[in-house]
C-alpha cells in the first residue's frame, strides 16, 4: 500500500436541496398557462387565432398527456380513465381542427361546436392539473414537460419526411 498524501485539493460538491427553478421561472410558467387558457376560451372560438397560438395549445396538450403518461402507475385507475378519456377527445378535437387548416377547407383554424367544447374540457382539467404539479414538484414536471416537447419535434419530422417521400 502507498502511504502518500493526495496532491489534490478536495473539492466539497455542491448538494442542491428542493425546486432546480425558481419561484419567478415557475410564476412565468403559470403565466403562459393562463395565457394559453386565454387562447381556448377567448382566441379559439372567435376563429383568430394563430399558428403560434395553436402551438402553444398543441404543447400545453401534449405536457399534459405526458404527465399522465409518466405518471399513470401513481395515479388513481378510475380517475385516470375519466380524465384521460377527456384530454384524449380534446387532442382529437385539436388535431382535426389543425387538419382542416392544413388541407386548405379552412383559411383559418376554425372549429365545430363539439370541437371547442371537447378542447374547452380537456382544458378545464389540464390547466389546474399542471398548475398543482408545478406548484409540489417543478422539477420534474418541467421535464415532462421536455419529454412531451421532444415527442411533438420527433412526430413533426415523421410527419415531413412522409409528406416528403409522397412528393418525390
Amino acid at each position: 500500500m502507498s502511504k502518500k498524501k493526495r496532491n489534490k485539493k478536495y473539492k466539497p460538491i455542491t448538494v442542491r436541496i428542493g425546486p432546480y427553478y425558481s419561484e419567478e421561472q415557475r410564476a412565468r410558467c403559470e403565466a403562459q398557462l393562463n395565457d394559453v387558457a386565454l387562447y381556448v376560451e377567448c382566441t379559439l372560438p372567435s376563429g383568430n387565432a394563430t399558428d403560434h397560438e395553436i402551438d402553444w395549445i398543441e404543447d400545453v396538450l401534449n405536457w399534459a398527456l405526458g404527465l399522465l403518461h409518466q405518471r399513470y402507475k401513481r395515479l388513481d385507475a378510475k380517475e385516470l380513465q375519466e380524465v384521460g378519456s377527456i384530454i384524449l377527445a380534446g387532442r382529437h378535437a385539436l388535431n382535426n381542427l389543425i387538419d382542416r387548416k392544413n388541407e386548405g377547407k379552412t383559411m383559418r383554424f376554425i372549429a365545430t361546436g363539439d370541437e371547442l367544447n371537447a378542447i374547452s374540457a380537456a382544458f378545464a382539467i389540464i390547466i389546474p392539473m399542471l398548475k398543482e404539479a408545478m406548484t409540489l414538484s417543478p422539477r420534474r414536471t418541467m421535464n415532462e414537460f421536455d419529454w412531451a416537447h421532444r415527442k411533438a419535434i420527433e412526430n413533426l419530422k415523421k410527419t415531413e419526411r412522409e409528406k416528403c417521400k409522397k412528393l418525390s
